[in-house]
C-alpha cells in the first residue's frame, strides 16, 4: 500500500476563484474552506514598507478612494502614496505585511492553538525576483515586531523564491547569521521553509546544487538551504521529471508543491507522485481551496484504500511505475517549447552562475520577459490551462 502524508491545500492569493485576491476576507474564507495554507505576494515600497500585491503595478487590482484607475509601481512609490488604494471588488485597502501578520496571529487563535505543535496553518510568500534581496530582512523584522519569537514563525511562514540571489543573500549577510545561530529549532525547523518557485524543474536543479555547495562549507556560520520546490503543474508531466528530478528531490528530502491546480486530473497526478515517491510533504496551490479540499479527501481515499494499482490512471501494473498519459506528455512538450523559446530570455542574472558571487541587498534586477510569453501565459491562465 502507498504511504505518504496528506496532500496539503494552499489557497492561491487567498481564494482567488471566488473572492477578490489578496484580501483578508479571502484569506479567512480560504481557512474556513479547510485549506491550511494561503499563498500571497509581497513587495517593498521605496521607503521599505512591505505590502501585499501580486503585481508590482497597481493598475489591475487597485483603485483610488474615488474608484479611479491607478498606475503606481510599488517599488518606486512611497507607502504614503499608495496606502489608501482599495482593492477592486472589495472595500479593503492595500494590506501591509505587518497588518497581515497581525491578522494571522489572531486567525491562529481561531484555527490553531497559539502554541500548537506543529502549527497547521501557514502563509506561503511569493517573493518576486524584481524585489531587492533586502526584502528578506524586512520580512523578518516585521515578524519580530508582531510576535517577538523568531522560531514561532519557522513552521508558519514559507519563503517562496524565484531567484537564487535571495538564498545567497541569506547566507552572506551577517545579520541573519547572528540572529538565526542564536535561535533554537522549532518542531524540526531550523529556519523557515525556503521554496524555489519555478516554471520548469530544470531551473530548480540549480537550487539543489546550491544545497550541496552549502553542505561543503562546514559549520563556521548559520546556513540556509532550499527545503521545497513549487512547480507549475504542467512542467511535471514528463518522464524526465519522474526519472531525473524526482529522485534528486527525494534524495534531498525536499517538499513538493504544484500550481495552479484546479481540477481532478491535475490533482490525481500530483497525489500519485506524492504517494509513490513517499515525499515528506506535498501539496497543491489552487484558486478553489473548497473544491480541492473535497477532492483531496476523495482522491487519496481511493488510492490508499485500494490494493489494485488500476485505481490510479497514472500507475502501471508493472512495479506500480508512474505513467504519464500521452495527452499530458503532449501538453508538457508544447509548454516546454514555449518556455524554451520565450520565457528564459534574460531570466537568469549573471550572478547566479557562481554560488560565491556577492549579492547587493539593494539591487533591483531588471528582468526582460518576452511579451509573447506573457501573452501566452496569461491566455492559458484565463482559460484554465495553466
Amino acid at each position: 500500500m502507498l504511504s505518504s502524508p496528506d496532500c496539503l491545500v494552499a489557497g492561491h492569493r487567498g481564494f482567488k476563484g471566488k473572492y477578490p485576491e489578496n484580501t483578508l476576507y479571502g484569506f479567512e474564507k480560504c481557512f474556513q474552506a479547510g485549506a491550511t495554507i494561503f499563498e500571497t505576494d509581497v513587495w517593498t515600497t521605496k521607503d521599505d514598507v512591505l505590502v501585499i500585491s501580486h503585481d508590482v503595478n497597481t493598475k489591475r487590482v487597485f483603485v483610488d478612494e474615488d474608484g479611479n484607475e491607478t498606475n503606481f509601481n510599488i517599488l518606486e512609490s512611497y507607502y504614503d502614496d499608495i496606502k489608501d488604494l482599495r482593492i477592486i471588488g472589495s472595500n479593503e485597502k492595500i494590506i501591509t505585511f505587518k497588518g497581515l501578520l497581525k491578522w494571522f496571529v489572531e486567525a491562529g487563535k481561531r484555527y490553531d492553538s497559539l502554541e500548537e505543535s506543529p502549527a497547521k496553518h501557514r502563509i506561503m510568500l511569493d517573493i518576486k525576483k524584481l524585489n531587492p534581496p533586502k526584502i528578506l530582512k524586512l520580512l523578518v523584522q516585521d515578524m519580530l515586531e508582531v510576535h517577538n519569537d523568531l522560531s514561532w514563525w519557522f513552521p508558519r511562514i514559507q519563503l517562496g523564491l524565484w531567484d537564487l540571489r535571495f538564498l545567497k543573500y541569506l547566507n552572506q549577510d551577517d545579520w541573519f547569521d547572528e540572529l538565526f545561530s542564536k535561535t533554537s529549532p522549532r518542531n524540526g525547523f531550523k529556519h523557515f521553509d525556503i521554496i524555489h518557485i519555478s516554471v520548469a524543474w530544470q531551473t530548480s536543479m540549480r537550487f539543489l546544487g546550491y544545497n550541496q555547495y552549502v553542505e561543503e562549507l562546514g559549520n563556521d556560520r548559520f546556513y540556509f538551504k532550499c527545503t521545497a520546490v513549487s512547480l507549475i503543474y504542467i512542467s511535471t508531466w514528463s518522464t524526465d521529471f519522474l526519472t531525473k528530478f524526482l529522485p534528486a528531490l527525494k534524495a534531498e528530502d525536499l517538499k513538493l508543491f504544484s500550481w495552479t491546480v484546479n481540477n481532478r486530473v491535475q490533482l490525481e497526478y500530483l497525489v500519485t507522485v506524492g504517494l509513490k515517491a513517499r515525499l515528506r510533504e506535498y501539496g497543491v496551490i489552487t484558486d478553489y481551496p473548497d473544491k480541492m479540499v473535497e477532492l483531496v479527501n476523495d482522491v487519496e481515499r481511493a488510492y490508499l484504500t485500494s490494493v489494485d494499482s488500476e485505481a490510479s490512471p497514472f500507475l502501471t501494473e508493472k512495479d506500480e511505475e508512474i505513467h504519464v498519459p500521452l495527452k499530458l506528455k503532449a501538453s508538457n512538450w508544447f509548454y516546454m517549447l514555449v518556455v524554451n523559446m520565450f520565457a528564459s530570455k534574460g531570466a537568469t542574472p549573471v550572478s547566479e552562475t557562481s554560488f560565491k558571487s556577492y549579492i547587493d541587498p539593494d539591487e533591483i534586477t531588471k528582468v526582460q520577459v518576452s511579451k509573447v510569453w506573457m501573452t501566452v501565459f496569461a491566455t492559458c491562465q484565463k482559460y484554465g490551462i495553466f
